[in-house]
């Protein structure tokens, strides 16, 4: 018998009922998995303890964090939480800690992790770095790299990165990844901003777990920049894995998640700080 599943968010960029939270452009979903507690990712670090105490979730019941990939907005939060739990396992993709810039309007400005491996680990972080499909627990697993098949899922250009030889190169953000929860209503899966492409990720989810059917997406899905295209064709590929529920979040950009809404209607959730799923 699968564990009770209940995911609830601690950080995104709007706070969507009347509770003393604040927003950030960031994501953090608690995961409440019978008897055990996850974290994945971390927002900015300026509302996760804030909006935990406010939404009354115990930070420091978290087991495992998870990672999705080695932004600001994901990871920032990681030194006040470890000072809740003490040590504590993080599982991440092995390029996390890569240079990271955007190059968009104005002038280039650093978006990777603001703390360097060595400070995090003397706070108790332990690292488990995987890049390949990996189980934490009975029903629960990392996807780990993302094969990019889809020819209109392209990533970003304005994401950069500094090679080994120290140049200036599209980021490709290799170390994406999303988890997988089989939970009484079937598989949740939990983005953080799939910059690897939503489409790629739920083929990606099916081919390793063996399932046809998806019950619902959390969080991030990067259509804030998507073309007119790409954004149809995510639309039938969430219908063509039967998702009945689409918790969208902080990249989805406002616009393209109205769009969702219109399309899915009781489907769509806009999953802002507060928002509480079971499954």
């Amino acid at each position: 018998m699968q564990p009770s599943l209940r995911l609830t968010i601690l950080c995104e960029n709007t706070v969507g009922r009347p509770i003393a939270a604040i927003g950030e452009h960031g994501f953090a979903c608690l995961i409440e998995r019978g008897a055990d507690t996850y974290l994945f990712d971390t927002g900015q670090g300026l509302g996760l303890l804030q909006n935990a105490r406010a939404l009354k979730k115990d930070l420091a019941r978290v087991s495992t964090v998870v990672l999705s990939h080695g932004h600001y907005d994901h990871t920032g939060g990681l030194p006040d939480l470890l000072r809740l739990t003490g040590e504590i396992e993080v599982v991440a993709h092995p390029d996390i800690f890569s240079e990271r810039y955007w190059a968009g309007l104005g002038p280039r400005r650093f978006i990777g992790i603001p703390y360097q491996r060595p400070y995090l680990e003397n706070l108790g972080c332990r690292f488990r770095f995987t890049s390949s499909f990996t189980p934490l627990a009975p029903g629960l697993w990392v996807t780990g790299e993302i094969p990019r098949r889809h020819p209109l899922e392209k990533g970003d250009a304005n994401m950069v990165m500094i090679d080994a030889n120290g140049r200036e190169t599209i980021d490709p953000l290799s170390d994406d990844l999303s988890l997988v929860i089989d939970a009484p209503r079937g598989l949740v899966v939990v983005l953080g901003c799939a910059h690897a492409g939503l489409i790629n990720i739920l083929h990606h989810v099916r081919a390793k777990t063996g399932r046809e059917k998806i019950y619902a997406i959390v969080g991030g899905t990067h259509l804030m920049a998507a073309s007119d295209a790409l954004f149809e064709e995510t639309v039938r590929a969430l219908d063509e894995f039967g998702v009945e529920k689409i918790a969208a979040a902080h990249c989805t950009g406002l616009p393209r998640a109205a769009q969702l809404q219109a399309r899915f209607g009781a489907r769509f959730v806009f999953a802002t700080v507060g928002t509480q799923l079971e499954a």
